[in-house]
C-alpha cells in the first residue's frame, strides 16, 4: 500500500510540476474545405491567427508558405510595438497558380519578448491549374528622348510618365546622351525587375505552364535588371530574381525624325493576380 501511495504521490507532484506552455499560436482557415478537398490555384484565403503569451508578450508574427514549386516564402511579418499578451490577426492570402497538384504548408510562428517562439502548421493540397496569360496587346512605350510615357507599370499595366522615383514603376526607357535623335534600345528597372532574352520561347502559345519554374529560373537563366540592343521580335522573360512573370514580344520600333514620336511597339503576357 505504502508502494502504491508513493507512485500516486510521484505523479500527483510531476503534474503539479509540469511547466504550462508558455506561448500558444493557432490558425485556421474559414472560407475554404481544405481538410478534405484541394483548393483551388488562385484562391484567396482567410487566414485567422491567434497567439497568445501566459508570462510574457507577443513580439512578432511571421506567416510562410512552402511548396516544392515556389519553395519558402514570407507572407506576412508583423513587429508589435506594444506589448500585446494575446493578439488576433486576419490575413488573406492569394494562392498562386501551380502547374501540376501540390502539397503546401502554411505556418504561423510567434515570438515573445522572452524569446520563446511556437509554430502552428496547415498542410493542403492545391489543385493545378493551366490558366491563360492575361494579355496586354500592342503596348505603346516612348522613348525616353520623347515627351511621352517611358517608363512601365506593374500596378496599372500600363504606361507611365518616369517620375523622380524610378523604383515607382517597374522598368524604363534609359536616356542615351550619344543617340539623342534615336531610341536608345536600353531598359532599365530599379524596382528588382529583371530581364532575360529567350528566342526559342512560343509567346504565341505562352500558358502558366510554359514558363520556366523558379528553381530553373532561378539556376538556368542569365538575367540583368539592364536590357540592351532591344530590336525588333526580341522575345523577353521577366520577373524578379526568384520567379518569372511573364514574356514580352517586340513587335516594332519606331526611330521617326527627330525624338518626339520614337517609341516601342510591343505585346506582353503576365501571370494573372
Amino acid at each position: 500500500m505504502k508502494r502504491i501511495l508513493f507512485i500516486l504521490t510521484s505523479v500527483l507532484l510531476l503534474a503539479a510540476c509540469e511547466k504550462q506552455s508558455e506561448l500558444v499560436i493557432q490558425m485556421g482557415i474559414d472560407n475554404a474545405s481544405w481538410e478534405q478537398n484541394a483548393v483551388e490555384s488562385g484562391t484567396s484565403l482567410h487566414l485567422n491567427i491567434t497567439a497568445e503569451s501566459q508570462n510574457s508578450t507577443i513580439r512578432r508574427i511571421i506567416l510562410t508558405s512552402g511548396d516544392v514549386q515556389y519553395k519558402d516564402r514570407t507572407i506576412l511579418d508583423t513587429l508589435f510595438t506594444e506589448p500585446l499578451k494575446k493578439v488576433q490577426l486576419s490575413h488573406y492570402y492569394l494562392l498562386p497558380y501551380y502547374t501540376d497538384t501540390t502539397k503546401v504548408k502554411l505556418t504561423a510562428r510567434a515570438y515573445d519578448q522572452l524569446g520563446n517562439t511556437m509554430s502552428y502548421a496547415i498542410p493542403l493540397m492545391v489543385a493545378g491549374k493551366d490558366v491563360q496569360l492575361r494579355v496586354l496587346d500592342l503596348v505603346t512605350l516612348y522613348s525616353a528622348g520623347s515627351e511621352g510615357k517611358s517608363a512601365f507599370s506593374f500596378e496599372t499595366y500600363q504606361p507611365v510618365y518616369l517620375g523622380s522615383d524610378s523604383s515607382a514603376v517597374a522598368f524604363f526607357d534609359v536616356l542615351d546622351s550619344t543617340k539623342t535623335d534615336s531610341p536608345s534600345c536600353i531598359w532599365h528597372s530599379e524596382s528588382g525587375i529583371q530581364f532575360t532574352r529567350s528566342e526559342g520561347f512560343n509567346f504565341s502559345e505562352a500558358t502558366l505552364a510554359s514558363l520556366p519554374l523558379p528553381d530553373a529560373w532561378q539556376q538556368n537563366y542569365v538575367k540583368s535588371n539592364t536590357i540592351k540592343d532591344l530590336k525588333t521580335d526580341d522575345i523577353l522573360l521577366f520577373g524578379t530574381k526568384n520567379e518569372v512573370y511573364g514574356v514580352l514580344k517586340m513587335i516594332s520600333i519606331y526611330d521617326d525624325p527627330g525624338s518626339a514620336s520614337d517609341r516601342y511597339l510591343f505585346s506582353m503576357k503576365v501571370i494573372p493576380e
